[in-house]
């Protein structure tokens, strides 16, 4: 086949027919009008377009109205060659670029097949819905005498588009250079490191129902999602904390993308009516925020996991990831009752909201799932969760929350070995509550094998497990794990910088609080270790920094304990102790749990070593889930060479 030359083309604009063609090297005209269209015909009746009613309406039209020197946009296509009604909102329904991508796909298929040798290029280049035009024409016949001596070749090369020619490519360069000067620029804002292809982020599918209680719904459709594409092995899945970070917001996919490090981003919404379901999906890369794949299901709400797994099998297969072993399904029904399903996700809804009311209202949906369906192995883990959480923050005495979460994460796991999330909750349990260290890192390997991608898992291993026994370089890379999977979760963030502080480096620490503050001002544990690390620092004036800034938040915050601490610092001991005693007698006004660890922090921090040991004992009795720290605590800091503190770490299983 002879080498051909090619004639740049432009798309077209709003006063230009078609669009404009660039100086040609042999002198020939731009194609017109007629030549375009008989393209067109031909490409139409081509294999690669045979059969395909929607591509070859959605060219058909572009090319007309490229032509004819008009204007296009999203929503005049949707409406024209995809029958939407005018009004509709192109974000969440992405026909037009998913029909776009096909198109584009179409059109390469036919040029590098029985289109080769075809003397008019039509292409939809990214960025628009305007097509180019290009005139492919071959050199005159006959030798031609060049006007100086070239270098003989073997054979013509092949014919190629003239975006990989380097003879017209080198040129095109040089003007860029003297004209942009586009290289020194890129040097001085190099791009970014792009992410892995094999990367997503499932952002929260919005609730379109007229019912906006069922919001509980869009999440849950959401988090089983989540749970389902983290089961693939060789995607990486941003966890739900970091998700969620953009309820409600319309986010730029792009700048979503950068912010977690993700190639694609999936997003939808959920309308409810009844006994029906419309979920509409869209996958779309970040690099260019263009629609991969999109789809739209109308079905029966009994249908919704047979949808989940569409959906979730259809992203694997847009980002060409292979499934290992033999694929079953990726989202697994463990009930077929849709009333206990509701339930759940209603539980799950609660639970999310981290607040003691909210793991309460989660035991009572989990209680009524597992009532209607006492098989159903994940409600057993939410009611796990609930209780592990109310006895670990004190918000329930641990001797009455930890054995019911212990027997709810075993029935869990009786009912489904392979459910990840129980060995974590049963993890929890042994590391919190039974200081049985064993076992609690046998449950969180096991979930870890199970689920690799499960940024909480991560979380759990590193927080529960490694820091307790002192492993805090193995804990913080654990936790770095944790965070490449969930960077934006303000939890594993102040997590993050716990770890820092165990390891005594308090400036780091201080940076990980103060970015969790950052992404969420109202959240209270970043607060509250921000000020313990003032406190062990002994910076009295950075405290009350701290502290004005948790009232401007929390107007109820109680100082008593740090003002305790600065009494004590300033050699005002009999102050200090007045200040612990009236923070413990409120404690017990107001039926505060925990506050025996609370209390031997204190007194440890002031120096009251006999009265810090008085409450580590009433500690260990409650066993409450904090003595599980006081290896790495910095508050005791001062009493680890005294027998008494050694002793405690024995009977917790941690003495060397």
């Amino acid at each position: 086949m002879p080498p051909y030359h090619p004639i740049k083309t432009v798309p077209a604009s709003a006063g230009e027919p078609y669009g404009t063609i660039a100086a040609s090297p042999n002198g020939a005209a731009k194609p017109s009008p007629e030549a375009v269209r008989a393209q067109l015909d031909k490409i139409l009746a081509s294999r690669a377009f045979a059969g395909a009613g929607r591509p070859g309406r959605f060219l058909r039209f572009i090319v007309e109205q490229a032509l004819a020197g008009h204007q296009l946009k999203e929503t005049l296509v949707g409406v024209e060659v995809f029958g939407r009604k005018p009004g509709y909102d192109p974000r969440l329904d992405g026909v037009v670029r998913v029909e776009a991508v096909k198109l584009r796909s179409r059109l390469k298929d036919y040029y590098e097949t029985e289109g080769a040798a075809s003397p008019v290029r039509i292409d939809l280049p990214k960025g628009g819905y305007l097509p180019c035009f290009e005139a492919l024409l071959d050199p005159p016949a006959g030798p031609m005498e060049p006007l100086e001596p070239i270098e003989k070749v073997a054979a013509a090369p092949p014919r190629r588009a003239w975006w990989t020619d380097w003879r017209v490519m080198a040129p095109l360069l040089a003007l860029a250079l003297l004209t942009g000067g586009f290289l020194l620029a890129r040097r001085a804002h190099p791009r970014p490191a792009t992410p892995d292809s094999s990367s997503i982020a499932v952002l929260p599918f919005v609730n379109l129902s007229s019912d906006k209680e069922n919001e509980y719904f869009s999440d849950g459709l959401t988090d089983d999602l989540i749970n389902a594409l983290t089961k693939v092995r060789g995607l990486r899945v941003v966890a739900r904390g970091s998700a969620f970070q953009f309820k409600g917001k319309n986010p730029d996919i792009r700048a979503v993308g950068r912010q977690l490090n993700v190639a694609t981003v999936l997003e939808g919404s959920v309308q409810r009516s009844g006994d029906r379901l419309r979920i509409t999906a869209q996958l779309s890369s970040v690099a260019d925020g263009y629609h991969v794949w999109a789809e739209t299901y109308d079905r029966r709400l009994a249908d919704v996991f047979a949808v989940q797994d569409e959906i979730s099998r259809a992203i694997v297969g847009a980002l060409e990831v292979r499934v290992a072993g033999t694929p079953g399904r990726l989202v697994q029904t463990s009930t077929q009752d849709l009333e206990a399903y509701n339930l759940y996700l209603q539980g799950r809804f609660h639970l999310n909201k981290w607040r003691p009311e909210g793991a309460r209202k989660g035991i009572e949906y989990f209680t009524q799932a597992i009532a209607k369906d006492p098989g159903y192995a994940p409600a057993y883990t939410g009611l796990a969760d609930c209780y592990t959480w109310l006895g670990v923050f004190g918000w329930t005495a641990a001797r009455q929350a930890m054995p019911q979460a212990r027997q709810a994460a075993n029935r869990a796991l009786q009912l489904d070995e392979t459910l990840a999330a129980a060995h974590v909750s049963l993890g929890y349990v042994k590391a919190l509550y039974d200081w049985d260290w064993p076992g609690a890192q046998h449950e969180f390997e096991r979930a870890l094998q199970l689920s690799p991608g499960d940024a909480d898992a991560h979380f759990a291993y590193s927080v529960t497990y490694l820091t307790p026994r002192g492993r805090l370089d193995e804990a913080l890379a654990e936790i770095q794990r944790a965070l490449a999977l969930d960077p934006l979760s303000p939890y594993k963030i102040t997590a993050a910088g716990m770890i820092f502080t165990y390891r005594r480096e308090y400036d780091r620490a201080v940076e990980q609080y103060r970015k969790a503050i950052e992404l969420d001002p109202t959240f209270y544990h970043a607060y509250d270790e921000l000020r313990g690390v003032e406190t062990v620092r002994g910076r009295p004036k950075a405290e009350d920094a701290v502290i004005q800034s948790m009232r401007a938040v929390f107007p109820n915050v109680d100082d008593t304990s740090a003002r305790a601490r600065q009494a004590a610092q300033q050699g005002k001991q009999a102050a200090a102790r007045g200040l612990v005693e009236q923070w413990i007698q409120e404690c017990i006004r107001t039926e505060r749990r925990g506050k025996s660890c609370y209390a031997a922090q204190i007194y440890a921090s002031i120096g009251e070593k006999d009265l810090a040991f008085h409450w580590l004992d009433q500690a260990y009795e409650e066993r409450s889930p904090l003595l599980a720290y006081s290896q790495v605590m910095p508050y005791y800091d001062n009493m680890g060479a005294d027998p008494r503190f050694a002793a405690l770490l024995k009977r917790l299983d941690l003495g060397n």
